[in-house]
């Protein structure tokens, strides 16, 4: 057998044995180089929407969004459609989240093709129920800080005829603050309340590109338990995040 012959059938083998290395990675591997790789790209953009049920009825009008990231960490969110805006989330910390609660990482064969992998993560009840305390703390932290600005009474009178609304006097406006003031710490009570009793659980969808290793989607279904005023209360909250990287 000539030299390039020898050539030809080391080549081959060496390229049978990359595929096979790439197919026999287990499925906490795929997940972990998923996230590392999408840490590693500097710019990209993401779409998604995020809903919130009650019971096991999924919301019928979620929120739909599109976002950049550049230079890794800065994030842009807008809402589409009228949408709610969004908080302004990476989705790699998302990711990281989700890697660092998964209990068990599976793949799901019928869902998955020679161009991806479809993965499916549980996660710990008791990470997850911490991780969604922090979150919506977090969330309930930006409420707060956005305190409303100086509001005119209401435009007088009669008819279809208006006069220019008079600002409020210095009296009205410390009532107005004291009431709003008052409004967010009863919802920072209740929702402290309900996070001591939250249970939560968490199944996600990521379907990754098995030549480039990189997301391209991810779905997070999450089940809370709770209570509120000691009446049991059910929710969930579904994620869905397009990656176009």
């Amino acid at each position: 057998m000539n030299r390039s012959k020898l050539i030809a059938i080391g080549a081959v083998c060496l390229a049978l044995t990359g595929c096979a290395h790439a197919n026999n990675r287990s499925p906490q591997e795929l997940l972990s180089l998923s996230v590392a790789g999408l840490s590693g790209v500097d710019r990209y953009a993401f779409s998604g929407e995020t809903g919130i049920g009650t019971g096991t009825q999924a919301d019928r009008n979620p929120s739909a969004y599109q976002g950049t990231v550049s230079n890794h960490n800065q994030v842009n969110v807008q809402g589409t459609g009228g949408s709610m805006l969004p908080s302004q989330r990476n989705p790699l910390e998302l990711l990281n989240e989700i890697e660092a609660a998964a209990v068990k990482t599976e793949i799901i064969p019928e869902e998955s093709t020679g161009q991806r992998t479809v993965l499916r993560i549980t996660t710990d009840p008791k990470k997850t129920a911490a991780l969604w305390s922090d979150r919506l703390r977090g969330e309930f932290s930006l409420l707060e800080k956005k305190v409303p600005a100086n509001v005119s009474a209401a435009p007088q009178g009669q008819g279809h005829v208006q006069t220019q609304a008079k600002p409020l006097s210095p009296a009205d406006q410390s009532a107005l603050e004291a009431e709003w003031n008052g409004e967010l710490a009863h919802s920072r009570r209740t929702l402290e309340s309900m996070l001591a009793t939250m249970q939560a659980q968490s199944t996600c969808k990521l379907a990754i590109d098995r030549k480039k290793l990189l997301p391209l989607s991810l779905e997070e279904r999450t089940a809370f338990r709770y209570q509120v005023d000691g009446k049991p209360v059910e929710e969930n909250r579904t994620t869905r995040l397009n990656f176009n990287l």
